[in-house]
């Protein structure tokens, strides 16, 4: 009883962000402004947004940045890079730049994903292990952890590609984003899948997601038992941020981010019960 009453009460202090994609309309500065107002924990800081690109942001841009979370009572849960819109080498030399960064922003999570499989599988693989070939040494040099994103349709797709990842990449600077909502559409069961990345799992993405469709939604929307992962988040005494990602939201995050906290905030006290 003891147990169940520590993961409990651990349940009761996750901390929620949001992902600052969805304000990629909006001024970054507008977009902390209403986060830290309607009462988030914490930001993740997406490179994609227009005032973070990786290629025009110095250290003092980043540390600025930095300055304005916690004006706007906001951490900086992580940092990511999903750069699927632009070619190998770019996207390589801003990742690489986009990692330089995480430590101005006062971050120690760097987010970043494979390419897409098709049309040529073994070409995204290959891009992947050069890519952190050369990133796991600088990321270990600056105590950052890179976090691989698994999604379907990309090189690490599910849970099961990313444990054989992290055991041939020992050594602690490699880790997940576990997209629950992904896992949810890979994996046979989401909580075993938190079980098997364990302690490897940095930082993580919730949303709603229905059987067999890649959308994301509100948390509690579709049939992810979100109750049941934070549960399991809590009996693995995983500690990081739960960041909602939600897409397609553009012309009024505000409300999106407004309903998507009072959702999870429910999903939570029910988690607690």
């Amino acid at each position: 009883m003891a147990g169940k009453t520590s993961r409990l009460r651990q349940v009761g202090t996750m901390k929620i962000g949001f992902r600052t994609a969805g304000f990629h309309k909006r001024p970054i500065a507008e977009a902390l402004q209403v986060l830290g107002g309607l009462g988030y924990d914490g930001v993740e800081l997406c490179l994609e947004h227009p005032d973070c690109r990786p290629e025009a942001l110095t250290e003092a841009d980043a540390a600025r940045l930095a300055e304005g979370c916690a004006a706007a009572g906001l951490e900086v849960a992580s940092v990511s890079y999903h750069a699927d819109f632009e070619g190998p080498e770019q996207r390589r030399r801003n990742t690489v730049r986009g990692l330089g960064l995480v430590p101005a922003f006062g971050a120690d999570v760097f987010i970043i994903n494979g390419r897409r499989t098709e049309p040529d599988e073994a070409a995204a693989w290959r891009d992947l292990h050069e890519a952190l070939e050369l990133l796991l040494p600088r990321a270990r040099d600056l105590g950052v952890r890179i976090a691989i994103e698994p999604e379907p349709g990309l090189a690490v797709s599910d849970s099961a590609e990313m444990r054989r990842l992290l055991d041939a990449e020992p050594g602690g600077a490699l880790a997940v984003n576990l997209d629950v909502g992904h896992a949810f559409l890979t994996d046979p069961d989401v909580c075993e899948s938190i079980r098997m990345l364990g302690s490897d799992i940095a930082h993580t993405h919730v949303e709603g997601m229905a059987s067999g469709v890649h959308q994301h939604l509100l948390p509690g929307e579709g049939d992810l038992d979100l109750i049941a992962v934070c549960r399991t988040l809590a009996e693995i005494e995983y500690r990081g941020y739960c960041t909602l990602d939600l897409f397609n939201i553009a012309d009024n995050p505000a409300d999106w981010a407004t309903s998507a906290l009072q959702a999870m905030r429910r999903i939570i006290a029910q988690a607690r019960e």
